[in-house]
Order: structure tokens, then C-alpha cells, then sequence
């Protein structure tokens, strides 16, 4: 049931509306950002979910670098790209059957890179933003 209603809702907000006119040049600038965005969340979550992930200092450094890069993306100009990105992660993450993080530190220091990667490549898509 849970797949059916995905690939609906898939589905529908992929599909072409009626009179839609051809994605502005907005939403072409603002799709890496957007992107990157969903991406951070994903593997700040897949962190979260490591045994003691979500109390871990290391997890705060990122989570307050992460909050940092959303400051850059309002000043910049990216904000509404962001939260995009943010929403359909939230949209998403509702119905997705995600793997949890393994328990021990090798499992925790792997999701943790990954995280720290994906914000990486928001702080490049963000700085590669064009309005």
C-alpha cells in the first residue's frame, strides 16, 4: 500500500498540468541548491538514526553548520532553494522505509562523513548560485 501511494504521489507532482507554462529560469537555478538540500537531510537523519547519533557532539558541530550554510543560502539568495529542498524531504521522509544507522563507532564515523560530505556540497552549490 505504502509503494502505491508513492508511486501516486510520484506520479501526480511529476506529471504535467494543464496550461503549466515551462519551469522559470528560478526553478532551473534553484534545482542544484534544492537537491543538495534534500540530500543533507537525508544523511542527517540516517546519522540521527546511529545508536546515541543524535547526542553526539560531533552531530551538533554539524547540525550548527548546517544552520550556518542556510543564513549563506538567504543572503545569497538560494533561501527558497533550500527550503524546497527541506519540504520535500519532509514530504518524503514520511513514507520512505529507510535503513538505520549499524550500531559501533566505524557505522557512526562512516553516516557521519557522508553528512558532512553532503553539507559540503551545499556550501558549493550555494556558493555556485545564480539568481
Amino acid at each position: 500500500m505504502r509503494a502505491a501511494a508513492g508511486m501516486l504521489s510520484a506520479a501526480v507532482l511529476l506529471s504535467p498540468g494543464c496550461d503549466s507554462p515551462a519551469p522559470s529560469r528560478q526553478a532551473d537555478a534553484d534545482e542544484p541548491v534544492r537537491r543538495a538540500s534534500f540530500r543533507s537531510l537525508a544523511a542527517r537523519d540516517f546519522l540521527i538514526s546511529c545508536p546515541s547519533g543524535a547526542g553526539r557532539a560531533e552531530t551538533a558541530r554539524e547540525a550548527a553548520r548546517l544552520a550556518e550554510l542556510r543564513g549563506l543560502a538567504v543572503r545569497k539568495g538560494a533561501g527558497r532553494a533550500v527550503v524546497l529542498g527541506e519540504n520535500d524531504w519532509a514530504g518524503m521522509s514520511r513514507y520512505a522505509d529507510r535503513e538505520a544507522c549499524e550500531p559501533g563507532e566505524a557505522a557512526f564515523g562512516e553516516a557521519l562523513a557522508a553528512y558532512s560530505g553532503t553539507l559540503d556540497e551545499l556550501a558549493g552549490r550555494i556558493a555556485d548560485y545564480r539568481p
